[in-house]
C-alpha cells in the first residue's frame, strides 16, 4: 500500500456505456475527496495524447479507472497505464480483455468446469440469413456492457426489426428460464448474492439504470447449497482470469432444473447509485467509501 500525492478519475470514453461510466467516476471522486485524497477528474473522448498530457502536467500517481465499455474496460486502456508506469484501480489487461469477451471467457470457464449456456459466435449478417440456433436464444455483442444490444428472441422474426450496430460478430446463446443473480467478488472473496427483479422485460439499460426500473433481492432467497455454489464459481471466475480489485459475475439460475449458468464477470461493475456492487458492499459492511479506498490502496499495473 502507498500513500498516493495524485488520484486521477478518469471516466467517460466513447462506448454506449459512456453517461454511466461519467456516473461511476464521478461518485468514486466524490468518496476519494471524503477520505481526503487529492483527486481531479478527467472526461476521456478519445483523445488520448491530451488525456497522457494531462495526467503528466497533473502529476497523477495513481488511476482510479471509472470506464465501462469498449476502450475502457477491454484492456486498451489499462496497457496505456501500463506503459505510463501508472498504478491503477480494477483488473490488468489480460483479465479485461478475455473479460469483456462473452465467447472467449466463456471457452475458459467451460474448461474449468464451470458450467456457461450453450452459445456460438457468428457473423450477423451471416446468421440473419441463416438463424441455425434453437429457439428461445439472447443475442448480444460480443464486448459490450450495461445490457446495451441484447435481445430475447423467442420466435425468428424478431430479428428483423433489430437494427445491428455492435460489430461485425453476434453472441448467441441459450435462453435459461429462472432467476437473475449477480455476485460482487472483492479481492477474491464473494460479497452477497443478489436477486434482481424486474416489474417488466428484463434486466436491460432500462431497467438498470431507472428508478425503480428493478428491485434487488439481497441476499437472493435461493437454497443453501445453490447459495454456495454461486459463490465459489463467482471466486472461481475471478481467479481464473487473474483479476484485480472489485469485479461481478451474473448468472441464471434455472429454479426448475436446479443449475447454475455464469454469463459473464464483469472487471468494471457499475459503481452509480443504483448499482449491484456497492449495494452488495454495504450489506456486509462495507461502506462505499470504504469499498473505493481499499481499490486505490490496491491499485497497481501490470508487471513486463
Amino acid at each position: 500500500m502507498r500513500n498516493f500525492k495524485k488520484i486521477c478519475a478518469v471516466k467517460g470514453g466513447f462506448s454506449t456505456e459512456r453517461e454511466i461510466s461519467l456516473i461511476s467516476g464521478t461518485e468514486m471522486a466524490k468518496a476519494a475527496r471524503n477520505l481526503g485524497y487529492n483527486v481531479c477528474e478527467f472526461d476521456f473522448t478519445g483523445d488520448l495524447p491530451t488525456l497522457i498530457t494531462f495526467l503528466k502536467s497533473e502529476n497523477v500517481d495513481c488511476i482510479l479507472n471509472g470506464f465501462h465499455g469498449a476502450g475502457g474496460e477491454d484492456g486498451n486502456i489499462q496497457a496505456v497505464f501500463n506503459l505510463l508506469n501508472i498504478p491503477y484501480t480494477h483488473s490488468g489487461v489480460m483479465a479485461s480483455s478475455i473479460a469483456m469477451d462473452k465467447y472467449v471467457s466463456g471457452l475458459i470457464f467451460t474448461q474449468n468446469g464451470i458450467r456457461v449456456p450453450n452459445n456460438r459466435l457468428y457473423i450477423w449478417d451471416e446468421f440473419c440469413k441463416n438463424p441455425d440456433f434453437p429457439l428461445p436464444f439472447v443475442i448480444k455483442p460480443v464486448n459490450g456492457g450495461s445490457s446495451c444490444g441484447v435481445y430475447i428472441i423467442n420466435q425468428l422474426s424478431d430479428l428483423n426489426s433489430i437494427e445491428w450496430k455492435y460489430g461485425k460478430h453476434v453472441h448467441v446463446s441459450e435462453y435459461i428460464p429462472g432467476l437473475e443473480l449477480s455476485i460482487g467478488v472483492l479481492d477474491g472473496k464473494a460479497l452477497e448474492i443478489t436477486n434482481i427483479l424486474t416489474p417488466s422485460g428484463f434486466y436491460d439499460y432500462t431497467n438498470k439504470y431507472t428508478e425503480g426500473g428493478s428491485f434487488h433481492e439481497l441476499p437472493a432467497k435461493i437454497p443453501s447449497n445453490i447459495r454456495r455454489e454461486a459463490m465459489d464459481m463467482a471466486e472461481k471466475t475471478y481467479n481464473i482470469l487473474g483479476c484485480r480489485g472489485i469485479t461481478r459475475t451474473d448468472f441464471r439460475y434455472n429454479d426448475v432444473t436446479n443449475e447454475l449458468f455464469v454469463l459473464e464477470i464483469n472487471t468494471q461493475p457499475g459503481m452509480s447509485p443504483l448499482s449491484l456492487v456497492p449495494e452488495q458492499a454495504k450489506y456486509v459492511g462495507i461502506t462505499f467509501e470504504q469499498l473505493v479506498d481499499r481499490l486505490i490502496k490496491e491499485s497497481c499495473f501490470d508487471e513486463f
